[in-house]
């Protein structure tokens, strides 16, 4: 039996954009992050290495539906990503929860440049990667 849950986020992402299809795996990252830290904080050392590997996927997942065509902004989200990747490795290593919540800071951050960009997107019918262009993902 399918939970409505399940029902729902099936729904979700069958009918969302590229650009909601980021935003939907950023909040995935946030939160199997955020879920980490509590299991470091509660002593639940495999539940947090679960965590972080799951996040840590989607951020594969990210770095590898990068558009490398657009140029600069790509570098630099590519950089942002493997900077990441590093420090959930170091996390997971260490159970050092300062390390995932500064990932989880920087996610974040992205989060919202690309919840603007698909605001914009859904104002203007433009194209994610068209929106893309204005925004400076560097900082």
């Amino acid at each position: 039996m399918t939970k409505p849950y399940q029902n729902y986020i099936r729904q979700e992402v069958e009918g969302a954009t590229k650009g909601k299809l980021v935003l939907l795996l950023y909040d995935g990252a946030i939160k199997f992050m955020r879920l980490s830290v509590i299991a470091i904080e509660e002593g639940k050392i495999p539940e947090a290495h679960n965590n972080i590997m799951k996040a840590q996927n989607i951020i594969y997942e990210l770095m590898s539906s990068l558009n490398m065509d657009i140029g600069e902004i790509s570098q630099n989200l590519l950089r942002l990503y493997d900077f990441m990747i590093w420090s959930l490795i170091e996390a997971n290593k260490n159970k050092d929860k300062t390390k995932v919540e500064s990932v989880i800071s920087i996610m974040s951050e992205l989060r919202e440049a690309w919840k603007g960009v698909v605001e914009q997107e859904e104002k203007t019918g433009s194209t994610v990667e068209a929106a893309s262009k204005s925004i400076n993902f560097a900082g």
